[in-house]
């Protein structure tokens, strides 16, 4: 038995403010943070046994190593993201939208793929009609 101990922290904070009747803004704010972290996998010995298997298949040449899979699969990471948008109604049935969102993930331990820390940012804008 291995123990592998996970911590999770979320923070979110919206918001909808309509300063007139035609007009919504929207925000968010979320943080996320995690860690997780394994024990040392100790496995038994097995050079020495022969382990018969269905077809006479033994083990002894099985490499059944586990000493650095604690190292590789620590977690440590967090995540920001901050979004902003507008609605405006243009007519009871078509909705103008814009919207912005960034968000910034940082990675402190390389997870099995390695760091994975980057960030981006994305712009949308369109019209809504409500049928």
């Amino acid at each position: 038995m291995v123990d592998y101990k996970t911590e999770a922290h979320n923070i979110y904070l919206t918001t909808h403010i309509m300063p007139v009747p035609k007009l919504r803004i929207l925000g968010s704010v979320n943080m996320n943070m995690a860690t997780a972290a394994l024990d040392d996998v100790v496995m038994p010995d097995v050079s020495d046994r022969v382990v018969k298997l269905d077809g006479g298949t033994d083990l002894t040449h099985s490499d059944l190593g586990f000493e650095e899979m604690h190292d590789y699969s620590n977690l440590d990471y967090s995540l920001m993201r901050f979004a902003l948008g507008l609605e405006y109604s243009l007519t009871s049935t078509t909705t103008f939208t814009v919207d912005g969102e960034y968000a910034d993930l940082t990675d402190d331990e390389g997870y099995v793929y390695g760091v994975e820390s980057g960030s981006y940012y994305v712009i949308r804008t369109g019209f809504r009609i409500n049928f």
